[in-house]
């Protein structure tokens, strides 16, 4: 067995990528300037055909920081570059580091992301990145084969829209998700993102925009207490995805426990015009694949053109390579316009309807309305040499709604955050530990936004602090239960007091 190799330089020239060559921004200094003047070089390099390019995330010289809190620097480069750094590596300089006693170096400079920045929204981005291995890795292969750039710029593929020609600081993955990145030291809670014409769906709330070629102004980049960069995926977009969650060990699916999670999520935009996508799969280890030790799996969906129905296939897969399985399960996420099932079909057997998505995670197979424009549907495991074809009927679903909340004079002590709980799984049914965590905008005043509510219901809710990672110990806000009336639509502002 030939182990595959991956190189690093400190420079090259273009043409190094045949040979499996990154190149990084050198030892960068640590601060938000020059982390937007390595996402500008990173746009041509990209059209210098140099598409594994990344940084030392967090900066390599510390003492470049300018005054800027090393916390919101490393949380914003985490982010951006988890999303578009290939290799993701943090780094900083701790060869002039004091020695310690009996050490060979004091390193004095944290890098790991659970020590800097905030660890929540650090494992969020992190997981993140491994959910989308299988669409970012079809993507390389689709460079090794043909030449397409995995991290192109804008105007890539939108060459007439001149608003994107110098424009460094959005980026696409591939052709179908657009990146919004942020490097901005006032710890911005929003971000104004152009998105050429079309039609484009945020990919964290599945809200639809349509655009004309324009600026969409005030889009979030704190969800639950997390920041996250705003990302788009074009209508029509096909990614698949794997399982991640806290006992995620690789992008094989092995996890802590000793089993593997191998099944295939598919996210699937809905969309009249026909689409597809091919999942590249290897060992990821050796070079078998230079000699056609690869499978792939032709992934599509059409949107019926009145909106009744919509078709999403998983074709047989084709071709073989070591260690590959042999049957998997399928979960399809339908993101729809609007709409929600009346009813799903595999290969033309109706699928169970079932209540939630967690009775979905337990069960074989089955499908549910989970809310807010998206459909889940799951399959038992199967030969992957079967076509898999789910045909979803689709009615157009309820009005729901969006809620800011508000928790006035919340103070806290370190480590100590301020959440919402209240009545409803969105609000976390009453339990701390499964509250919805907001975030500082105007200490004392904490904020946060719940999407996918229901319209014309009645939600009782609370305030509280607790510890961070911790379920107790819990102070709730005193008296009575805030009151939430969703309306029939749209967006509602709903707040609750801790006494002054």
């Amino acid at each position: 067995m030939v182990r595959r190799p991956f190189m690093m330089a400190r420079s090259g020239a273009s043409g190094i990528q045949r040979f499996g060559t990154s190149m990084w921004s050198a030892d960068i200094g640590s601060n938000l300037e020059n982390l937007a003047a390595h996402m500008n070089a990173q746009l041509h390099m990209s059209l210098s055909r140099l598409d594994y390019f990344g940084s030392d995330i967090g900066g390599f010289h510390r003492g470049a920081l300018n005054g800027e809190d090393l916390s919101m620097v490393y949380t914003q480069w985490f982010a951006d570059g988890l999303l578009t750094d290939i290799p993701a590596r943090p780094h900083a300089n701790n060869s002039s580091c004091p020695y310690g006693q009996g050490q060979p170096s004091g390193n004095c400079h944290e890098t790991a992301p659970d020590r800097v920045g905030d660890r929540a929204s650090n494992l969020a981005n992190l997981r993140q990145r491994y959910a989308m291995s299988p669409y970012l890795y079809s993507l390389a292969h689709r460079a090794y084969l043909a030449g397409e750039p995995v991290v192109p710029p804008l105007v890539y593929y939108y060459q007439t829209d001149p608003n994107v020609r110098r424009l460094g600081s959005e980026k696409l993955l591939g052709r179908d998700l657009l990146v919004a990145l942020v490097a901005d030291r006032n710890g911005p809670q929003t971000r104004d993102v152009y998105l050429p014409a079309g039609d484009w769906v945020d990919y964290r709330t599945n809200e639809w925009l349509h655009s004309t070629g324009e600026t969409f102004a005030g889009r979030p980049l704190m969800h639950n207490g997390v920041f996250s960069l705003p990302v788009f995926a074009r209508a029509g977009a096909l990614i698949p995805k794997m399982y991640v969650d806290k006992k995620t060990m690789n992008i094989f699916g092995k996890r802590s426990d000793g089993s593997t999670r191998d099944e295939l999520i598919l996210r699937a935009y809905a969309a009249p015009l026909p689409s597809g996508f091919t999942l590249y799969e290897d060992d990821g280890q050796t070079q078998a694949y230079l000699g056609g030790a690869v499978r792939t799996t032709r992934l599509s969906q059409q949107l019926a053109a009145d909106g009744s129905s919509a078709a999403v296939t998983i074709a047989a897969a084709e071709g073989n390579y070591q260690g590959a399985p042999a049957a998997r399960g399928a979960v399809v996420e339908l993101v729809t316009h609007g709409q929600q099932a009346t009813g799903v079909s595999l290969n033309g057997s109706p699928l169970p309807a079932l209540a939630t998505p967690a009775a979905l995670d337990t069960a074989a197979s089955g499908w549910v309305n989970a809310g807010g424009n998206l459909i889940l549907a799951k399959s038992e495991s199967g030969p992957v040499t079967a076509a898999r074809t789910f045909v979803f009927a689709l009615k157009p679903a309820p009005e729901e709604v969006t809620a800011a909340f508000q928790c006035r004079n919340g103070t806290t002590v370190w480590r100590q955050s301020v959440y919402v709980a209240g009545a409803g799984d969105r609000l976390g049914n009453w339990d701390p530990s499964k509250a919805v965590k907001l975030s500082p905008t105007t200490y004392p005043r904490w904020t946060g936004t719940l999407d996918n509510l229901p319209a014309r219901k009645q939600l009782a809710w609370k305030c509280l602090k607790r510890p961070e990672g911790a379920a107790q110990p819990v102070v709730w806000q005193a008296g009575n239960n805030n009151v939430l009336v969703t309306p029939a639509g749209g967006a509602v502002t709903t707040s609750g007091n801790f006494q002054p």
